[in-house]
Order: C-alpha cells, then sequence, then structure tokens
C-alpha cells in the first residue's frame, strides 16, 4: 500500500515534503567525488575502459545536480577532476598549451551541470520511471550533453594547438569524430542503466528525495563561475 501510495503520488509533490538536509548533500557530494575520483583513476590509470572515452564523471556530474543543492554540485565534477589528474600526473593549468585544456575540460563539466541544474524540472520528468518514453529522454539527454561537451573541449584543442582559422577548425572537429561515437556510447550506456533507474527511483523514494527547484536568482552565481571559466580559457 506505502508503495502505491508513492507511485501516485506526484514527483514534485513528494520533493516539498522531503528536502534534502545539509548533512544529506555534503554525504553525497563526497561520495560523488569519491567515485568519480576512483572511477576515473580505474578507468584511466590502470586501462579498463571497455572502449575508448568510457567515462562516469559526466553521468555523475548530471545526478548530483538534482540530488544536491547546486553550489555543491559544482564540486563534483571540478574535484573529481582536479583530484584524478593529480593521482594520474597530469600538469594542471600551467606549461605548453596542452596543459591548459584541462581548463577546457573543467568548464565543460561546469557547463553540463549548469544546464541540468537549469533544467532540472524537466529532467525529472522525462526520467521518472524506466518506460520506452523516458529511455527516449535518457539517450536524448545523454547525446546532447556529450555533443556539447565533445564541441566545446575540440573547439579548446583549436584554439590552444592550431591555427585559428576555418580549415583547421574543421581539421580538428573531423578528427575528434571517432572519440565523439565512443564517448556518445559511453553517455548512452551511463545514463539508461546510471541515470534513469537512480532518478527514477528517487521519484518514489522519501529517503532519496531529488533537490528542489530554485528561484533563477539563485543561480546567478553559478553562471557567473561558469562564464568565468570560459573566459579564463581563452586569456
Amino acid at each position: 500500500m506505502k508503495g502505491e501510495k508513492l507511485m501516485n503520488q506526484n514527483p514534485k509533490t513528494l520533493l516539498k515534503k522531503n528536502p534534502n538536509t545539509l548533512l544529506k548533500d555534503i554525504i553525497i557530494m563526497l561520495s560523488f567525488i569519491c567515485i568519480g575520483t576512483l572511477g576515473r583513476l580505474l578507468l584511466v590509470g590502470y586501462g579498463i575502459q571497455p572502449f575508448p572515452n568510457f567515462e562516469i564523471i559526466m553521468v555523475l556530474t548530471f545526478i548530483a545536480a538534482l540530488f544536491i543543492r547546486p553550489h555543491f554540485a559544482f564540486f563534483v565534477p571540478l574535484i573529481s577532476m582536479v583530484l584524478s589528474d593529480i593521482f594520474l600526473g597530469n600538469p594542471l593549468f600551467v606549461g605548453n598549451a596542452m596543459n591548459r585544456i584541462v581548463l577546457f575540460t573543467y568548464s565543460g563539466f561546469l557547463i553540463i551541470v549548469l544546464l541540468s541544474i537549469i533544467g532540472r524540472k524537466q529532467w525529472i520528468t522525462g526520467l521518472e520511471s524506466i518506460r520506452l518514453k523516458n529511455m527516449g529522454c535518457a539517450i536524448g539527454l545523454a547525446i546532447g550533453f556529450v555533443l556539447l561537451y565533445d564541441l566545446w573541449t575540440n573547439i579548446g584543442w583549436w584554439y590552444l594547438m592550431y591555427p585559428h582559422s576555418l580549415e583547421s577548425l574543421i581539421l580538428v572537429l573531423s578528427a575528434g569524430i571517432p572519440f565523439m561515437i565512443y564517448h556518445l556510447l559511453s553517455g548512452v550506456l551511463t545514463f539508461l542503466f546510471i541515470a534513469l533507474p537512480v532518478v527514477s527511483h528517487s521519484s518514489l523514494s522519501v529517503s532519496l528525495p531529488i533537490q528542489k527547484q530554485e528561484p533563477i536568482l539563485q543561480k546567478i552565481p553559478l553562471i557567473a563561475i561558469t562564464g568565468i571559466f570560459i573566459l579564463l580559457c581563452f586569456i
């Protein structure tokens, strides 16, 4: 009876009754950071990726944007990437142009988390149950986020490493297509088998509420932070 009652409730109504506490948000944030960092170390550092460009930080970024306070969600991809880069021995920010590409990769994840926060209400509705329609939404989100992220980071490679001409930009984008295909496969698999089950379960769970939607004014600092990271990419 309790399960049927929860299933009949609107997910947005359920969220208002069960807001996340500060402590729960911190625990979720730290857990996601640990999973993201360890996951990247295992996949990249130990070479156990099932195929190139398979990663889990994007899906963790998306889920964090739904479950915890927006300013905490921003820390998930940033800290996960920084810590894993340090452990992997990747130079950060300084040195030659190749090392500066991290600004594009980091800001790319910030763009993803910002879009996830802004569209939170729509994403919750689109992933609230495991049905064919919701599976289509998960696949669409994965494709959209991956294409945006890869386009942005490819622009970074072009800006930092190649002549600033249309021909070289087309060359970079063309060369990145095989990697993009693998990344698209990674996004589709992780959003279908991680994001969709987690979000659909949370729509029925009292103990795992999705973060409530904030007024647009509260998103301005997050937009500003993302904008600053984007500007730093071109300095």
